[in-house]
């Protein structure tokens, strides 16, 4: 019978905690993901319960739990019988640390063992348009007429379009492609984030407001507040986000850098959540942390401002990630540069 996700994480982290992963000092290289790192905590576990542990790990205080053991046991279970299910669930694994390379060559594979295999092509669909390289992205959105919904296609070809100069067209488009009909989170996300790209505030908060941010992905949770503060609720964003989690330090640096964004703009006389990012930074910086590059950059811009470090790390983050939001990041990094000259 398949654990409960709560069983499994207990059971992973009793394993955790009755092994001698803890016995001696660990130094983490660099861009490796802060997480416990054994490869043989998982190896119990069924692929549909990694299946479960990888689409949990979207979600606030979980995106980098056991994310360096999965990615080893995925790696020798994909080596040993590269089904479609592993390599997928591989590359998606690689994709979340930025190994955007290697994760197209795994999912090619599994496109090359399985054509139809959907969410393959979805995944490369997003890598793609995050490098950039929009052309490709489409190729892989029209890939799947046929085998899923006119409006999942629809979204992933609008999406990419979207990051082309054409925002108001693809965003009108999807808009009236989905009218009247129910729609997946993951297209309300997208027309929100459209939204929220057009300086439509209020109808960004609208295709989401009905979501439950304690079961809502990261990338959501991050869009939500950015339009709450974009409309100066920040008191919302303090309230909201600072209860996600018991334990806050658990919590990701997006979603932390918000919380001390908004506590920064309240004026306020407690500096708790800016203390915390401040220390998650100094970390990161310590590491040369690549993978966190737009949340530092964002902090040097909007929380300590330092034009040199945003500038820095914005051109890092464009190095590896080449969407709409990445270029206004390095845009006003070079602004702020300038204007310090």
């Amino acid at each position: 019978m398949q654990l409960s996700y709560t069983k499994l994480i207990l059971l992973l982290m009793g394993m955790l905690f009755s092994s001698n992963v803890f016995a001696s000092a660990f130094t983490p290289a660099d861009n490796e993901i802060i997480a416990p790192s054994n490869s043989n905590i998982v190896a119990q576990l069924s692929v549909a319960e990694i299946n479960e542990l990888v689409i949990n790990s979207q979600y606030a205080g979980q995106t980098e739990r056991l994310q360096g053991v999965l990615k080893t046991h995925l790696a020798t279970l994909y080596n040993q019988n590269p089904t479609p299910q592993v390599g997928y669930l591989y590359a998606r694994v690689l994709q979340k640390e930025h190994q955007f390379d290697a994760a197209i060559k795994i999912a090619t594979e599994v496109l090359v063992a399985e054509p139809n295999h959907s969410n393959s092509h979805l995944l490369l669909a997003n890598i793609y348009m995050t490098k950039g390289k929009f052309t490709a992205a489409k190729g892989h959105c029209t890939a799947l007429i046929g085998q899923v919904s006119l409006i999942t296609v629809s979204t992933c070809v609008l999406d990419v379009q979207s990051q082309q100069q054409q925002l108001i067209q693809s965003y009108n488009a999807l808009k009236n492609i989905t009218h009247n009909k129910n729609i997946s989170l993951a297209t309300a996300h997208v027309l929100s984030e459209m939204s929220y790209r057009l300086n439509n505030y209020q109808t960004a908060l609208s295709y989401i407001s009905h979501v439950d941010l304690q079961f809502a992905p990261v990338s959501l949770i991050v869009l939500w507040a950015d339009t709450q503060l974009a409309l100066n609720n920040t008191q919302q964003v303090l309230n909201s986000l600072a209860g996600l989690l018991t334990d806050n330090s658990n919590l990701e640096d997006a979603i932390l850098l918000r919380l001390a964004i908004a506590e920064k703009n309240t004026n306020a006389v407690s500096t708790k959540w800016q203390t915390m990012m401040k220390s998650r930074v100094a970390l990161r910086e310590l590491r040369q942390d690549t993978f966190h590059a737009s949340d530092l950059a964002h902090y040097y811009i909007a929380v300590a401002p330092n034009s040199d470090k945003a500038l820095y790390w914005a051109n890092i983050n464009w190095q590896q990630a080449k969407m709409s939001t990445d270029k206004q990041l390095l845009i006003q990094a070079k602004a702020m540069q300038r204007a310090t000259l």
